[in-house]
């Protein structure tokens, strides 16, 4: 019997301090979790920086996915509630308290355990604690077929599907569409992916400058409260290279379109700069794009709060600022839209994860640096493991 006397025991997914690629991972790895050891499964978005309640009182993963009482065969708690639940102590990770989880606030991890947590979801182990919680990416992802069949029925609200349709019913059509996903930093510090958009010398200077720098210190710094120093990605002297992968992306799409068969597929471009939406009109005429709020060249990630509004708690536990309602929708809306798509051309980044986990591997195609900035990676890498 646990402290709070109930037998139920729980897995919580909290909301992440990255973007939706990261919330999502970590919801996907909790109902894997809660599904092979017999939990219920607790989604708590309150401290989410696409919750519209300054407060962050609210629950909300119900504001953009249909209620459900169960997903694939787990029961689920992700309504208002959550924040009345007295949870069976101990914690797993031992992070965690009762006064913390009470709250909205996100607690930051060391490497070794978010690794722990990875190591624990892809086991067949269960947790002695009665409640286990995550907040944080999931890497390896569960079973293709175990998360197909939750994907099937974590459906967004009606409204966003709606308008995502008409959308689609308006530019794309009958024709099947490919989704391609870049992901460009703005300014931010996009980590490794700067070996998509950085030449040779430059790549160099930012994975040694990434390598100096440890992100998961207390508290916040760094121009977009990343904890990551400035990046090199989106300078003046950069933009030949900018341009180089931009088509070497055209050109990948073309050869996906013909390898799965989708004859006469539109593009749709999923993307976080003006310039990089501007220069794949340029070098791919037919590229789609859903009419959506960006930031001005260089003013940081599209999903980023203001650093201002960010407030410490117990154990240097983190409450977020967040972002606008119209940038959340638009980025539902994208969501739903890449969901639709019969193929997708994607770089390393969370924003897609839902898609690569729902279509089959031969559909999905993984967009990767040259050669020149692929081995500067794995060098760069090895170099930086020993400093």
């Amino acid at each position: 019997m646990s402290d709070s006397g109930t037998s139920t025991r729980y897995v919580i997914a909290r909301h992440c301090f990255g973007g939706i690629g990261d919330h999502l991972s970590c919801l996907v790895g909790a109902w894997w979790l809660a599904k092979r050891t017999g939990r219920t499964l607790v989604v708590d978005w309150r401290g989410s920086r696409f919750n519209s309640d300054p407060t962050m009182q609210r629950n909300c993963f119900f504001e953009y996915f249909e209620p459900r009482p169960s997903l694939a065969g787990v029961e689920v708690v992700a309504d208002d509630s959550v924040q009345s639940l007295h949870y069976p102590s101990p914690f797993w990770p031992e992070k965690w308290t009762a006064s913390v989880l009470a709250t909205p606030n996100h607690v930051k991890d060391s490497a070794g355990g978010i690794a722990a947590v990875n190591r624990m979801v892809t086991s067949d182990e269960d947790p002695i604690e009665p409640t286990a919680v995550l907040n944080q990416w999931v890497e390896p992802p569960p079973p293709p077929l175990a998360v197909r069949e939750l994907l099937g029925e974590l459906q967004p609200v009606e409204s966003i599907r709606a308008e995502a349709g008409k959308f689609w019913n308006d530019h794309v059509g009958a024709a099947p569409g490919i989704a391609i996903h870049i992901r460009h930093g703005n300014g931010e510090n996009v980590g490794a992916r700067a070996a998509y958009w950085l030449g040779p010398i430059a790549l160099i200077r930012q994975l040694a400058m990434n390598a100096r720098n440890d992100m998961h210190a207390p508290g916040l710094f760094g121009k977009f409260s990343d904890n990551m120093p400035r990046s090199l990605v989106g300078t003046p002297s950069q933009a030949w290279a900018e341009r180089r992968f931009c088509r070497e992306v055209a050109s990948q799409f073309r050869r996906l379109s013909h390898r799965v068969g989708l004859k006469g597929a539109v593009p749709i471009l999923f993307c976080d700069a003006a310039h990089i939406v501007e220069i794949m009109r340029e070098v791919l005429p037919s590229v789609v794009v859903l009419p959506k709020q960006l930031l001005g060249d260089g003013s940081g990630p599209l999903h980023q709060f203001r650093s201002d509004a960010v407030q410490y708690g117990e154990q240097d536990s983190i409450k977020s600022g967040i972002i606008s309602e119209r940038i959340t929708r638009e980025m539902f809306l994208e969501l739903e839209l890449m969901r639709r798509c019969g193929a997708l051309l994607y770089m390393d980044s969370g924003f897609s994860v839902l898609t690569r986990m729902s279509l089959d591997e031969s559909k999905v195609s993984r967009l990767r640096p040259n050669f020149a900035n692929r081995s500067i990676a794995r060098i760069m890498s090895r170099i930086s493991a020993h400093i």
